[in-house]
């Protein structure tokens, strides 16, 4: 014998044996009640159901030949009266189809006054069928005649095998119901205990899973304790003979194994600390040089030079009256210095709508008017006030003329849409230019994951990565049909600055 006088079976065992028992419990009361309910209650019902259609046509029935009896033959109303008659005639006539005359479900006597009720109805509704067509045809006379001479006898006689045929159904429905509450009491006494089964098994199995609960949280304990790295407490209970107790001395000597592991490993650890020193100073070094290389690669070329030359142009153009080589010539300087600057900083959107509106104007003087640039800024953005990084309007837009609009023939316009969206701010640089088909979609959203192995749609790339740096609901989606244009969709986190900077107002 096991703890608490069990026999010795493994804790699964017992809780496979006591949800054997309690399933086992709880079918056998679905049985019996189903049984119940088929052999009992039912039969029950359909005496009952019974005795009220029988009645039902009897009061059917009485009322039709009640009517015939009060109508006066000499001046009544006679389509009253038909109509009377047959409604009567419909509600007996469906109530006597109801009453069940199969010989198996009543008794032998019920089954006579049944067969003889439905015989003599029968001939009455002929009856009645006659008096009415006697009625229509204005022979009041042969009708009165057709009704005291055959027709109420007839009724007398329905009326006669109806009551017998009530009475005998009463007489059987007690009989049946002593019957059947006899059989009623016995199910319910054998349901109470099967219900004391139910609680016992039920209780038993609660007990068992209650036991292995503890025992898995006392290990969920443990194991946590070891993922913080506290490998010096006590181990857990080794006394139980089932498999809680085989677990808990498995997890003990994984825990005593774990610590001299541990210990190995911090040993390991510091000398490979040493290691990672001298390899991260190395690295350094390296990094070092990468810098001083790349500081040599920009300073081959001087922007204040480019800038100087690029205002000496301007200046001459302003000197002879070129105003719109001055404009355009003031643009390309405000974008190379523009473009010059720290792709990695926060900008206000103001100044990347101002760049692009720079960009347009160069981009104008090529190609004239036909291509369009419209902005619709939602009410609630406030441009001066909004971080974006730098340079992520300028290459979509400057990709939606090239690729969008140039190869049109009558080119076409590019929308640029901010709003802000649930918290984030959406952008979409939509065009109406010649679009791309599916292979081409699909082509240009690989580009968007992949940097590309060549120089094209290298700026709508670094959108795309730049964007999904931020997380992975923020990102750019690219939505094209050949022949009506394409749309690329910015979702990006809502940064705000209240610094005010009265040039980009």
């Amino acid at each position: 014998m096991g703890p608490a006088g069990w026999p010795r079976m493994t804790l699964l065992g017992r809780i496979v044996l006591f949800l054997t028992a309690f399933g086992a419990a709880m079918a056998l009361q679905t049985g019996i009640g189903y049984y119940q309910s088929k052999y009992v209650l039912a039969p029950l019902e359909r005496h009952s159901e019974r005795i009220q259609t029988i009645s039902r046509f009897l009061n059917d029935a009485e009322s039709c030949m009640a009517a015939l009896e009060n109508y006066r033959w000499d001046y009544g109303d006679a389509g009253a009266l038909i109509d009377a008659v047959r409604a009567g005639q419909e509600r007996s006539a469906g109530h006597l189809a109801r009453i069940d005359g199969d010989l198996r479900l009543v008794g032998e006597e019920q089954y006579l006054l049944a067969a003889a009720a439905q015989t003599t109805y029968g001939t009455l509704a002929l009856k009645l069928d006659a008096i009415a067509a006697h009625l229509q045809a204005g022979r009041a006379d042969r009708a009165s005649q057709l009704y005291y001479n055959e027709a109420k006898p007839c009724g007398a006689y329905l009326r006669q095998y109806t009551q017998q045929l009530l009475e005998r159904a009463c007489l059987d429905s007690q009989d049946a119901h002593a019957r059947l509450s006899q059989l009623n009491k016995t199910l319910n006494q054998a349901q109470s205990a099967v219900v004391l089964v139910c609680l016992v098994t039920g209780t038993m199995l609660v007990v068992s899973l209650f036991r292995l609960l503890r025992s898995v949280s006392a290990l969920a304990q443990a194991s946590q304790a070891i993922s913080r790295g506290e490998f010096d407490t006590p181990d857990l209970d080794e006394s139980q003979r089932d498999e809680t107790g085989h677990m808990a001395r498995a997890f003990n000597e994984m825990k005593r194994s774990m610590r001299q592991q541990v210990e190995l490993l911090n040993e390991k650890s510091a000398m490979e600390g040493e290691l990672h020193a001298k390899e991260k100073e190395a690295l350094e070094l390296q990094n070092l040089m990468e810098r001083e290389k790349l500081q040599q690669l920009r300073s081959q070329i001087n922007p204040h030079f480019l800038f100087n030359t690029l205002n000496v142009i301007l200046y001459t153009a302003q000197q002879e009256g070129a105003a719109r080589t001055h404009g355009l010539i003031g643009s390309l300087s405000r974008l190379f210095r523009y473009a010059l600057a720290s792709n990695d900083s926060q900008v206000p959107l103001a100044r990347e709508v101002r760049i692009v509106d720079e960009f347009y104007a160069l981009y104008r003087e090529r190609f004239g008017s036909r291509v369009r640039l419209c902005w619709h800024i939602g009410p609630e953005v406030d441009l001066p006030d909004v971080l974006v990084p730098s340079f992520i309007l300028q290459p979509l837009v400057e990709n939606a003329f090239k690729h969008g609009l140039a190869p049109k023939e009558e080119g076409g316009q590019v929308d640029v849409t901010i709003r802000q969206e649930r918290g984030a701010l959406e952008i979409t640089v939509a065009d109406d230019g010649v679009g791309m088909d599916r292979a081409a979609l699909d082509a240009l959203r690989d580009i968007l994951k992949n940097p590309p192995s060549t120089g094209e749609h290298i700026g709508v790339y670094n959108v795309a990565a730049r964007l999904r740096l931020w997380g992975k609901e923020y990102g750019m989606d690219i939505q094209s049909e050949q022949g009506r244009g394409t749309a690329a969709v910015l979702r990006l986190p809502l940064v705000l600055s209240w610094e005010e900077d009265s040039g980009d107002d």
